[in-house]
């Protein structure tokens, strides 16, 4: 069929014709480009049709978002008891409050106790700003009493922070409006030190990033591919055909993608790189394999024809495997992974279709370059290529001993990996998101959110019953001191305030009333405000449902799983929450609920895949010792990203998962080229010693040059200030790396005593 496609284009007409309607698509395309967008959504990490899931929304529905907040904090190294510093302080709120969609700010300047007045409760504020000689005073009461120290206060009264709170489900456009206005407001303020985190700076800050190195990674491909290029072919012809294919193969990528409202965010913006090199390799193999005819002594549209009769079966299965190993990212449960793998496989074919349309197209109405002449005997490729040949049958033992040690070795490593995730893990530490993120852990609760529903489960009883209320305080002391919650609020802090209120202010009142009576006078109030917003963010209106929400260190996935357990461990046993029983929630347990499940989800992904390439090798060869030896060299550098990601101590999460499937479907085409180019040669009647030799020197070249130009494409990615994007390039060249020594070295080896 390949051969049939191809001879398509050895009329001229035809072929201009197919260039004059590629090169409108491509019009077409690049006119979509330029209405292309950059996102990204935290929400849209979240894993999809998941009961938690459902859970997380209904409980948004009840209270407000755990994610739609800006923290901020405000360092004076004389001391926040500065008379300057609050009135700027002050100054600045009022000017966030004035900004669109903020909802409310909780401050140290609206931080209050209250009083019972003659018309209703009177606020005691913790700050008298314009009164500095009770300074001193309000010092002593905050950080006697602890009030809101570690939230509100660090502990070393050197800075303060204030919690934005922003109006549900901004839209990216109202994301960016609080963004560049809050940016706008804190450069207009001198502090020692001004930090800032949250969704609305995060989504900001990761799209300027994405914008940055999808343009950069872009121009590091095409400046690679051509010195690269340049270095194989040295020539002008050789570096400009296979560069002119894969771009358009970009082109076409993009414009598709901006056609069905496709975003780049994070994990596309590798799309044009992973096309880039992907493209390339096809290229080469079908222009090496045109160039072998020509040397030949067959004409022009006989080596065309020749060409792809020969190589074009394997082009198209390793396009077929190589979209297979994206489409396994089709197992992730979060939405921009599973993006990530449908488009890299439309990509591809995309690809294969120009290297089946475009390619020919400008063979046959082009001149032979005087590339195509060159000796073998005088390319270097091809005398390291003989050279690996002949190592490998030379040192058969040591190469099969010494692949079993590495393979050993890469499973010992693989037992160390660790499924684990921050919150900026991405981020560089010199970053000064960064920095402004540490800055809240160092001097405050953290930024991680924290989120837990108590429910009452007496229909005859509701959150401010007296039984339910001792449930919520034995849930409030352990989540401080056992879990390590802070800045936490939840009903209970309403009902302190209120017997504050009923008790004339008094520090010493800010508790939950001990007798039957205080209590009732307490929820009494409670009931009069349970409507104001910052109430009923804590308080469903039933009253059946409370919340606790707060911020905590951010330790990581693995940690938090741990104590999340340990929290429902202690809380399932009997006799603990008599009259409620509560659950854990948030955007943060969601993350880390999907990095869990996706190891296992990836893995039989990965095992598909692998099934599918031993399917297709044994039908191919008939033979199911041919089917398992294809997989041996396609499972090594799996072995090999997993055993270096253990021992260097690089865990399992979101942004690593899609290496193994990126690098499966690469590496495989490799062994593909090499087997099917071995099974031509097996039935032109040569021995398999022989078969060996020919495959190893026709199409080892080409899987050499292929490889040099993946690994430099992505190793490209190691410039990149995400880690992850770090982590894809670093770890894909290895695989690819060990792929070709196991295709040229061990495979040969493998083949040679399927003879005996």
């Amino acid at each position: 069929m390949t051969c049939y496609f191809a001879r398509i284009f050895m009329s001229k007409q035809l072929a201009y014709i197919v260039l004059v309607s590629i090169g409108l698509i491509t019009a077409g395309a690049g006119y979509m480009i330029t209405k292309l967008t950059f996102d990204y959504e935290f929400e849209h990490f979240f894993p999809s049709n998941d009961p938690e899931l459902e859970f997380y929304q209904e409980y948004t529905e009840k209270f407000d978002t755990d994610i739609d907040f800006v923290i901020m904090g405000l360092k004076n190294e004389e001391g926040i008891f500065e008379r300057g510093f609050l009135k700027s302080s002050s100054n600045m709120i009022e000017e966030i409050k004035q900004i669109p969609h903020v909802k409310r700010i909780i401050s140290p300047f609206n931080a209050a106790d209250y009083a019972l007045g003659p018309f209703g409760p009177i606020a005691i504020p913790y700050l008298h700003i314009d009164d500095p000689d009770r300074y001193q005073k309000d010092s002593s009461r905050i950080y006697e009493h602890q009030k809101q120290v570690g939230s509100l206060f660090s502990p070393d009264a050197k800075s303060i922070s204030l919690l934005v709170i922003l109006e549900d489900t901004l839209n990216k456009l109202e994301t960016d409006t609080v963004y560049y206005n809050l940016t706008d407001v804190m450069d207009k303020y001198e502090f020692d030190e001004i930090h800032a985190a949250g969704k609305a700076i995060g989504q900001a800050f990761y799209i300027e990033q994405i914008k940055t190195e999808f343009i950069l990674f872009m121009a590091i491909a095409v400046l690679l591919i051509i010195m690269v290029l340049l270095l194989i072919y040295r020539s002008f012809w050789g570096t400009a055909v296979p560069l002119i294919v894969v771009l358009l193969s970009v082109i076409w990528l993009l414009g598709f993608m901006s056609l069905v409202g496709k975003s780049i965010d994070i994990m596309t913006t590798l799309l044009p790189l992973v096309l880039f090199v992907v493209g390339v390799s096809d290229v080469i193999h079908l222009l090496s394999r045109f160039f072998e005819e020509i040397r030949a002594g067959l004409s022009k549209n006989q080596a065309i024809q020749t060409a792809y009769k020969r190589v074009g079966a394997a082009t198209f299965l390793t396009s077929l495997t190589t979209a297979l190993g994206f489409l396994t990212l089709l197992t992730s449960g979060v939405k921009p992974v599973r993006e990530l793998g449908v488009f890299a496989a439309a990509g591809v074919f995309i690809a294969f279709f120009l290297a089946f349309s475009l390619l020919p197209a400008i063979l046959s109405i082009s001149a032979v370059p005087k590339l195509a002449y060159k000796e073998p005997s005088t390319v270097m490729w091809n005398k390291l290529v003989s050279k690996m040949f002949r190592f490998s049958i030379n040192r058969r033992k040591w190469i099969v001993v010494f692949s079993v040690a590495l393979i050993s070795l890469s499973i010992v490593g693989i037992t160390n990996i660790k499924i684990d995730n921050y919150l900026l893990e991405d981020v560089s530490e010199d970053d000064p998101i960064r920095k402004s993120f540490m800055f809240f852990e160092e001097n405050f609760s953290g930024v991680r959110p924290f989120e837990l529903q108590l429910t009452v489960t007496d229909s005859n009883m509701n959150v401010l019953d007296p039984k339910v209320i001792q449930d919520m305080m034995t849930v409030e002391s352990y989540l401080k001191d056992e879990y390590g919650v802070g800045f936490l609020s939840s009903p209970l802090n309403i009902l302190r305030g209120a017997n504050q209120v009923l008790n004339g202010g008094l520090d010493s009142a800010n508790l939950i009333p001990s007798s039957e009576r205080q209590l009732k006078k307490a929820t009494s109030i409670v009931n009069t405000l349970s409507k104001r917003p910052e109430f009923a963010a804590l308080l469903s209106a039933d009253k059946m449902h409370a919340r606790f929400t707060g911020k905590i260190q951010d330790q990581g996935g693995r940690l938090t799983k741990q104590k999340d357990d340990e929290l429902r461990q202690y809380f399932n046993k009997g006799g603990v929450l008599d009259h409620s029983e509560i659950t854990l929630t948030g955007m943060s347990l969601l993350i880390d609920k999907n990095n869990e499940t996706l190891s296992s989800n990836m893995m039989s992904g990965l095992l598909f895949a692998l099934l599918v390439v031993a399917i297709i090798m044994g039908l191919m060869f008939k033979s199911l010792r041919i089917a398992m030896i294809s997989l041996v060299p396609n499972i090594i550098p799996l072995l090999m990203i997993g055993g270096f990601m253990g021992f260097t101590g690089i865990d399992l999460k979101i942004s690593t998962s899609v290496i193994f499937g990126i690098a499966f479907g690469i590496a495989v085409d490799d062994s593909i080229h090499y087997l099917i180019k071995y099974r031509q040669e097996l039935k032109k009647g040569r021995s398999n010693i022989y078969a060996l030799k020919r495959t190893s020197l026709s199409t080892g070249k080409a899987i050499i040059l292929t490889t040099i130009i993946l690994c430099m494409g992505f190793i490209s990615l190691s410039a990149s200030d995400f880690t992850s994007t770090f982590y894809v390039g670093i770890l894909i060249s290895i695989a690819l790396a060990s792929a070709v020594v196991a295709d040229l070295l061990l495979l040969p080896i493998l083949l040679l005593k399927r003879s005996k």
